[in-house]
């Protein structure tokens, strides 16, 4: 079975082109609107999220997540163009974070750190 990755992501065009490229190695992509009930639904294996979703911040949406039983072993991480993302990635629990604009191999390389190739069916 296809490990499953949301994105939280306003900007539609990343959005697109973070779906296309995880789909390509084989990872199954849904996007979401931070709703804290459909991610319990959507099951996800990884949530990716944008440090600016909604007129919210990420960082305190990571917290959220972080705080509902069903999603705290579900790995979160943040992307952002913010220069301290590593810190606010640290200070909200993320499990990890890619600093935008991000190339496509360090995307993909933090993704399977959490989601191996090999897990993937």
């Amino acid at each position: 079975m296809r490990k499953k990755v949301c994105i939280i992501e306003n900007d539609e065009e990343i959005k697109q082109i973070v779906t296309y490229i995880l789909e390509l190695e084989g990872y199954e992509v849904v996007g979401a609107r931070y709703d804290s009930a459909a991610l319990v639904r959507l099951k996800a294996d990884l949530i990716l999220l944008d440090e600016w979703v909604n007129k919210r911040e990420g960082h305190m949406l990571c917290r959220e997540i972080k705080a509902i039983e069903a999603l705290q072993p579900v790995p979160v991480i943040i992307f952002s163009t913010a220069p301290d993302i590593a810190d606010i990635a640290k200070n909200c629990n993320a499990d990890g974070f890619v600093h935008k604009p991000f190339d496509l191999d360090t995307l993909i390389a933090v993704v399977r750190s959490f989601l191996p190739l090999t897990a993937v069916a």
